[in-house]
């Protein structure tokens, strides 16, 4: 699952959603012409907008309600309600956002017990998400 409670996200990265003779069926026309207007062709491609328009800077569950509403702002994250493997997840998270932070909680602590990757054989560390380091 996404964890795109907290964050943005570049005009570039989602403007092909919006700005096409066949905008996205998925996302809610309201919330299309607020990226539209946000980003409108032409745009720096470097602008960016959160992901939760709704409570940007909150660490909560409002993303799931909005994937409910078609309000994802990454196909990545539109996906999720989409697809019918993952929308019992978002719908559960979307209505508590408790189970949502255990889940958040158990996810991480996981992660936490990887370790990091010293050995360049055995993985890369970007230095830059978007980029394969050189």
């Amino acid at each position: 699952m996404s964890w795109h409670t907290v964050g943005f996200a570049h005009c570039g990265t989602f403007t092909g959603r919006i700005q096409t003779a066949a905008a996205d069926p998925t996302m809610d026309p309201g919330y299309a012409s607020q990226l539209l207007a946000a980003c409108p062709a032409g745009v720096d491609p470097n602008v960016a907008l959160e992901i939760d328009p709704v409570t940007p800077h909150a660490f909560d569950n409002q993303y799931f309600i909005n994937l409910q509403k078609g309000m994802g702002l990454l196909t990545s994250d539109q996906v999720l309600y989409a697809d019918a493997r993952s929308r019992p997840t978002v719908d559960a998270w979307a209505a508590n956002s408790s189970d949502f932070e255990a889940a958040f909680v158990a996810a991480m602590t996981s992660l936490g017990r990887v370790g990091v990757k010293t050995d360049p054989a055995l993985g890369n560390i970007r230095r830059d998400c978007a980029v394969l380091n050189s």
